[in-house]
């Protein structure tokens, strides 16, 4: 299997499964609550851990109870922290409402700690490593860390998701060999359809495999041919809990990529452990 580098977030997650969504102002009890560790990043290095790759996480971890709550899960799960920051804070904490009746969840984040520094993430010895994926956020230092990895790396593939809008972050995709986005990112953009979107955007930043999730319609992949490819979407009795489901595409895409498959395969895989998790609580027994 791969050394595989994740960089990117690790937080608390405070999940309240609720037979409904609440209405504004409405007073509710939760049916259960669980707290664990969780994050793109975090999630993404837990899956492929469980997938049995060597993996380090790259990231700051808050020096509070919170934190070495996320670090000892992290560890339990097989995922390295030599590479972790510890830095004074409060540790990120996401309050997740789950909708039991559809699975939906709605997130509201806090965040009081730093990011990640390139003159920390420049420390790594990044050419051990088989593959680096990367979370996108905290534009101005990863576009440090992606010239970095660049000038230290031979041939090893380097992937980047981008979730959500940030100055300066689209311009970035030049530097990595595979870009991962999700729906609402390619609707954001005015795009009602992933094929359309991956076009647009290999057109715009060049010849670079890139996906694009579509929720139930599945997943679509471009390679740097231009050809398309489409993966539907894994039929499930009973959405539970979609919490994730985005980073574990992006773990079972890496898992693929890395394990030889190439790039419909590996869509169909990564789509497939997706609609895995989402009908099941949580991301153990995914593999």
């Amino acid at each position: 299997m791969s050394f595989i580098l994740i960089t990117g977030n690790a937080v608390l997650d405070i999940v309240n499964g609720v037979d409904h969504y609440p209405q504004e102002d409405e007073e509710m009890r939760a049916s259960n609550q669980w707290v664990g560790c969780g994050g793109n990043a975090a999630n993404t290095a837990r899956v492929l851990a469980a997938h049995r790759h060597r993996c380090d996480w790259a990231g700051v971890l808050a020096t509070n109870a919170d934190g070495e709550r996320i670090a000892n899960s992290l560890q339990a799960a097989g995922v390295g922290l030599e590479h972790a920051s510890r830095q004074a804070g409060t540790s990120p904490v996401s309050c997740i409402t789950l909708n039991q009746a559809n699975g939906s969840r709605t997130i509201v984040h806090y965040r009081d700690l730093p990011e990640l520094s390139a003159a920390d993430f420049c420390q790594i010895p990044v050419e051990r490593y088989d593959w680096l994926h990367f979370e996108g956020r905290n534009v101005a230092e990863l576009e440090k860390m992606l010239a970095y990895t660049r000038d230290n790396i031979f041939d090893q593939p380097v992937s980047l998701e981008i979730e959500k809008q940030r100055e300066g972050l689209a311009a970035l995709i030049p530097l990595v060999d595979l870009v991962m986005f999700p729906r609402a990112y390619a609707q954001l953009h005015g795009f009602s359809d992933a094929e359309s979107f991956l076009r647009d955007q290999q057109a715009k930043y060049g010849s670079i495999w890139m996906t694009c999730t579509w929720g139930e319609q599945g997943a679509w992949a471009i390679d740097q041919l231009g050809v398309v490819f489409h993966a539907p979407a894994l039929k499930v009795e009973q959405v539970v809990d979609t919490t994730g489901s985005g980073d574990v595409f992006n773990a079972g895409l890496i898992h693929a990529l890395a394990t030889g498959q190439l790039l419909e395969e590996a869509l169909h895989y990564a789509t497939e452990l997706a609609g895995r998790k989402v009908a099941q609580q949580g991301l153990e027994g995914l593999m």
